[in-house]
């Protein structure tokens, strides 16, 4: 009988990105990556989640976090409101084609977690970086498989710094790690929030990191295609909520599906299942505020 190789399954880890699409230059400065190099981490700390690897490029960023799935959905939820203080403070500097949006997809097993590691990790070279993905600068840089003592003497501690310049230098309130460290430039150094110990972990030796690096062009385009088939799917049920608020508008005069009463929402869940099934029922209970286990009891 022939045995079949069954990946270990991954329960903890997400793939966490925007769509690069929409901007022509969401971070266009030094600072601008700086800015963001650091949110990810500070807000990656306040949400209790762990960081494998992130990079931020001119018009979006991506990373592969683990944690509860409660906790990487605040941590979306949170991160989509700052960088929209973000946007509106940088005003007529950002050209946009759309609202920013930010994905949150689950990864499958652990065959899923390293192809999606690499695509991250490999993500400045499809946008035409010239160097080797570990000298790109706002990403984890050189931290796996690496010397961890002589990494983790780089840079300053953050229990040098007054807690009002450590305020002043991340615009937070969060009590951040003392053992944290910066640059010279003012930016947290991957190797302290980064999880490459799970990295190392997962992958098991350098030879198999450098195995996956090599990502051939098929496996590429595959995961641009399951990035856009999520940011689709996000776009389309923006669009349903907007449905539902017409019709609850115009059959009930309310002012929004929210305002609907229990049996309105039932029949406008009806409605929209009739006019368009291109969604699953977990979208139509979102968007209607209806129970999804009444939904699949009237559908």
């Amino acid at each position: 009988m022939k045995d079949f190789y069954q990946p270990q399954a991954v329960n903890d880890c997400f793939h966490i990105y925007s769509n690069g699409t929409l901007m022509n230059s969401l971070f266009s400065s030094e600072s601008e990556s700086i800015f963001m190099m650091n949110t990810l981490a500070i807000m990656s700390f306040s949400h209790d989640i762990r960081i494998l690897v992130s990079q931020v490029m001119d018009t979006h960023f991506h990373l592969i976090a683990s944690g509860a799935v409660r906790s990487c959905a605040r941590f979306v939820s949170d991160l989509l409101v700052r960088l929209k203080i973000f946007l509106n403070r940088k005003g007529n500097r950002v050209y946009a084609t759309g609202n920013l949006e930010i994905s949150l997809d689950p990864v499958k097993d652990v065959t899923d977690l390293k192809n999606k590691f690499m695509y991250v990790y490999r993500n400045a070279l499809v946008a035409g970086y010239r160097g080797l993905p570990w000298m790109y600068e706002w990403g984890p840089g050189d931290i796996y498989f690496a010397d961890h003592d002589a990494l983790g003497m780089v840079g300053k501690p953050l229990n040098v710094f007054p807690k009002c310049a450590i305020r002043k230098m991340f615009h937070t309130d969060v009590v951040l790690p003392c053992e944290w460290r910066v640059n010279e430039k003012g930016m947290l150094l991957p190797h302290c929030y980064m999880d490459w110990k799970r990295v190392e972990q997962e992958f098991g030796s350098p030879k198999v990191f450098v195995a996956f690096m090599h990502q051939k062009r098929d496996l590429e385009c595959l995961l641009d295609g399951e990035c856009n088939r999520s940011v689709v799917d996000r776009f389309s049920e923006t669009e349903l909520k907007r449905e539902a608020n017409e019709m609850a508008v115009r059959l009930y005069k309310r002012r929004g599906i929210a305002e609907a009463s229990p049996e309105e929402r039932i029949f406008i869940a009806k409605g929209l299942w009739q006019n368009r099934r291109t969604y699953s029922v977990s979208v139509l209970s979102r968007v209607t505020l209806v129970d999804r286990n009444i939904l699949k009891q009237i559908i």
